[in-house]
C-alpha cells in the first residue's frame, strides 16, 4: 500500500523539481500521472498486475513524473530501478540531463549507472594479445578464427592506440567513448563476448571495463538502459541487469517496445556460414589436437558439405519474389525438413565432438604449464567456435520443425544473396510471429512493477493494439491516457482537396508536387513527410528548380545534418524546407520557429511486405479475422499522430498540418482517424 513516508517523499521530491527544475510548468497530467505510477507500484489496485500503461503526450512532462514516484518505492521496496529508451537520443536525455537534475530534486539518495550490452566494452586481455610486439601466437592460429585474412597495418595502428589509450586511462574502454571507432569487424575481434570471456579467472579482470561497469550497476539503486539490452540480457539469463524480480522497469517510448522483441525471438544462419563454421570447428580442435598432443579426431567437414549441397540442390529450385522465399503458414516442406534434420544430426555430432575437445583441454590448461598469450588465443577460438556452432544448432532445431496448429505458427523463409566470388549464400531464416506469451513469462509475469509509457501507446482511441503486441489483457492491468497540455485547437488540420487517390501512384505524384509549390511558404519552415522514398525524390525532381530555397532532402545528407542545417537557416531568418521520411515523423524536436508547417504526402498503411508481416497477414486470415482492421488501420492512426506531433512541441508553438490523402473523404476509415487525432481544428476542403 501506498504509505505516509512514500507519499511524502513523493510530495517532497515534486516540491522540490518545482524550484531545481528551470521554467518549470505544473500541469494537471502530470500530478495524474505521478499518482498513477504510485497507486500501481504500492498495490493500491489489489486484483491487477503492478503494471501501468501511461500515454502522456508532448509536454507532459512524463520524465519526471515517473522519476518522482518511481524512485522512493523503488527504494522502499528495496528494488531496482531500471529505465529503458528506445533510442540512444532519450537514453543520453535521461543520463545527462534528467538523471542529474533528479539527483537535486528527490528525497531519496540513490546511485546511476549506465547499463550497455558487453560487445560495447573492449576485452583488453585480446586487445593485449593482439598488440604484443613479440607474440609468438599469430603462426599457430594463422588459419583460426581471429583474423579471416592478415591485418592491415591500419589496423594495428588503430589497436596499438586502443591499447596505449586505454593503458594511460585516457579512454575507458567502451567503444562509444572513441573518436573515431573501429570498423565492426575489427571491433569484433577485441570486443567483450560472453563465449570467449575468462570472467573472474581472467587476469584482467579487475582491470576489465565490462565488469568494471557491472559492478558500478550492480550497486546503484537505478540503471539507464535500453530496450534491446533488457530483452537480449534476460533472454539470456541476466548477465548485466538484476534478476527481473528484483526490478521496476520503466519502457519509455514503449510504443517501440513489441517490435524490438521480435527482433529478438528471430534466428538466421546461411550455408556458407555453416560450411565456415564447422572448418573453423576442426581448426580449433586441430589447434587442441596440436597443443595436449592427442590424436585428430573425426573430421565433419565432408558430412555437412554433402548434407548442405543436398538441400541447395532442393531450394534452389524454390520460386524467388526479390530474392526471398516465403513458406507457408503451414511450415516447411517435408523435404526441407528431412534435410535440415539430417544436417542438424551432423552439427550436433560435431557439437558433441567439439564439446568433448573443449573440456580435454580446460582440463589441460589447469594441470600444464601454457604460454599465456597461447592459451588467451586458444581459448578466443574455442569460445568463438562455441558461440558459432550453437547459434547454427538454435536456427536447424527450430527450422525443422513441423506444424503447431494450436499456437500461431513462425515465419520461415529463405533469403539468397551473392558472395564476392559470385557463388549464391542461402540465409535461412525462422522468427516468432507473436512473442506475446514470452514477454508475459519473461517479464510481465515475474516483475516487481512495469510503467509502460509513451506521446503514442493508444490506436484509434484504444489500447487494444498495444494489449495484442505485448500479451497484455486490460482487466488485468493498469491503464491512463493523459490530455495534452497544449492547445490543440488553435492549430488547423487542412485535408486537401485533391484528386488523385494514393493509389493512384503517378497522378498523385504530380498533384503532390503542385499542391506544395503553391502551399509552402518559402519565408518559413517546413517539414514534409513522405511514406515513399521514390515519391519524395519524385516530387524533388519536380519541385526543386522552382524553389527559391534549396529542400533539405533525407538521403542527401544525415538527419542530424538536416536538422543542423535547418536550424542555422532558421536562425539567420530564412526559409527552410525538409523533405523526410519515417524517420523524420518520430523524434524530431523542432521547436517555436523552426517549424510552421507540417505537410503529409498520405497516410502510412503498413503494407505487408517483410516474411514476418506475410506470415501474420496470412495467419490472421486462415482464423478468418481482418488483417487491415486489426493492424494496419490502427498503426495508421498512430503514424498519422505522431507524423502531425512534429508540429507542436511547447505552449507557444503554432502552425498548420496538411495532408494530401484523399482516403480520409472518400473511405469509411476516414473518420476514424480524424477522430482520433488531438483536437486540431479539422477543415475538409
Amino acid at each position: 500500500m501506498l504509505s505516509p513516508t512514500i507519499k511524502k517523499q513523493i510530495r517532497s521530491s515534486f516540491e522540490a523539481a518545482k524550484t531545481q527544475i528551470p521554467n518549470f510548468t505544473n500541469r494537471s497530467s502530470q500530478n495524474k500521472m505521478i499518482a498513477e505510477i504510485a497507486n500501481t507500484l504500492t498495490g493500491e489496485f489489489p486484483e491487477s498486475n503492478p503494471i501501468l500503461c501511461v500515454e502522456a503526450p508532448t509536454g507532459t512532462g512524463k520524465t519526471m513524473a515517473y522519476l518522482v514516484s518511481c524512485l522512493p518505492i523503488a527504494k522502499a521496496k528495496n528494488k531496482k530501478l531500471v529505465i529503458a529508451s528506445a533510442n540512444i537520443a532519450l537514453q543520453e536525455q535521461i543520463l545527462n540531463k534528467d538523471i542529474v537534475e533528479a539527483k537535486k530534486y528527490s528525497s531519496v539518495d540513490f546511485e546511476y549507472a549506465l547499463a550497455k550490452g558487453r560487445s560495447r566494452y573492449v576485452c583488453i586481455r585480446n586487445l593485449i594479445n593482439l598488440t604484443e610486439a613479440n607474440s609468438s601466437s599469430q603462426a599457430l592460429f594463422e588459419e583460426a578464427l581471429l583474423w579471416d585474412e592478415k591485418p592491415s597495418q591500419n589496423d594495428l595502428d588503430t589497436l596499438n592506440m586502443m591499447s596505449d589509450d586505454y593503458s594511460a586511462t585516457r579512454w575507458s574502454g567502451e567503444i562509444d567513448d572513441l573518436e573515431s571507432p573501429p570498423d565492426k569487424s575489427l571491433w569484433q575481434k577485441v570486443a567483450c563476448n560472453r563465449f570467449t570471456c575468462n570472467a573472474k579467472s581472467c587476469e584482467f579482470y579487475d582491470d576489465c571495463a565490462f565488469f568494471k561497469a557491472r559492478k558500478k550497476a550492480s550497486q546503484s539503486e537505478v540503471i539507464i538502459a535500453n530496450h534491446d539490452l533488457v530483452l537480449a540480457d534476460i533472454i539470456n539469463g541476466n548477465n548485466i541487469l538484476p534478476d527481473v524480480e528484483d526490478c521496476i522497469f520503466v519502457f519509455d517510448e514503449a510504443h517501440h517496445f513489441s517490435q524490438k522483441a521480435l527482433s529478438h525471438f528471430s534466428i538466421s544462419s546461411s550455408t556458407e556460414f555453416m560450411k565456415t563454421s564447422i572448418r573453423q570447428c576442426h581448426s580449433s580442435i586441430d589447434q587442441i589436437a596440436k597443443t595436449t598432443k592427442q590424436k585428430i579426431s573425426e573430421s565433419f567437414i565432408e558430412k555437412t558439405d554433402e548434407a548442405i549441397d543436398d538441400l541447395i540442390e532442393v531450394i534452389s529450385n524454390f520460386e524467388y519474389l526479390d530474392e526471398v522465399h516465403l513458406f507457408s503458414i503451414a511450415g516447411v516442406s517435408s523435404e526441407v525438413i528431412n534435410l535440415t534434420k539430417n544436417l542438424l544430426n551432423i552439427f550436433n555430432l560435431a557439437f558433441s565432438n567439439f564439446s568433448g575437445h573443449k573440456e580435454h583441454w580446460e582440463d589441460y590448461s589447469k594441470s600444464n604449464n601454457i604460454e599465456q598469450s597461447t592459451t588467451d588465443n586458444l581459448n578466443n577460438i574455442i569460445g568463438q567456435n562455441n558461440q558459432n556452432l550453437s547459434s547454427i544448432l538454435s536456427l536447424l532445431n527450430t527450422f525443422s520443425q513441423g506444424y503447431n496448429a494450436e499456437q500461431p505458427p513462425v515465419s520461415n523463409w529463405i533469403e539468397k544473396s551473392k558472395l564476392a566470388n559470385k557463388k549464391t549464400n542461402y540465409h535461412l531464416n525462422t522468427a516468432k510471429i507473436d512473442v506475446s506469451s514470452f514477454l508475459d513469462n519473461l517479464i510481465w509475469s515475474k516483475s516487481a512493477g512495469v510503467i509502460l509509457t509513451s506521446a503514442t501507446l493508444t490506436a484509434l482511441g484504444s489500447f487494444e493494439r498495444l494489449n495484442q503486441q505485448l500479451g497484455l489483457k486490460s482487466n488485468e492491468n493498469q491503464y491512463l491516457r493523459l490530455a495534452s497540455p497544449f492547445n490543440h485547437k488553435e492549430v488547423d488540420f487542412i485535408v486537401a482537396k485533391i484528386t488523385a487517390s494514393p493509389s493512384e501512384v503517378f497522378e498523385h505524384t504530380q498533384e503532390i508536387a503542385i499542391e506544395l509549390k503553391n502551399r509552402i511558404d518559402q519565408n518559413e519552415a517546413t517539414l514534409v513527410l513522405f511514406a515513399s522514398n521514390n515519391q519524395m525524390q519524385m516530387v524533388a525532381d519536380l519541385l526543386e528548380k522552382s524553389m527559391d530555397c534549396k529542400i533539405l532532402i533525407q538521403g542527401e545528407y544525415s538527419k542530424k545534418n538536416i536538422l543542423q542545417r535547418h536550424i542555422e537557416k532558421r536562425r539567420k531568418g530564412k526559409g527552410s524546407i525538409i523533405f523526410g521520411l519515417d524517420s523524420f515523423a518520430e523524434g524530431v524536436d523542432l521547436k517555436g520557429d523552426n517549424l510552421n508547417h507540417v505537410i503529409i504526402a498520405k497516410l502510412r498503411f503498413s503494407v505487408p511486405s517483410s516474411p514476418l508481416e506475410k506470415t501474420t497477414q496470412s495467419y490472421l486470415e486462415s482464423l478468418n479475422r481482418n488483417s487491415f482492421m486489426e493492424i494496419s488501420l490502427p498503426d495508421a492512426s498512430l503514424r498519422l499522430i505522431q507524423a502531425s506531433g512534429r508540429l507542436i512541441r511547447t505552449e507557444t508553438d503554432t502552425g498548420k498540418i496538411t495532408i494530401f490523402d484523399n482516403r480520409l473523404v472518400t473511405k469509411f476509415y476516414g473518420k476514424h482517424l480524424l477522430n482520433s487525432l488531438p483536437e486540431y481544428n479539422i477543415i475538409i476542403e
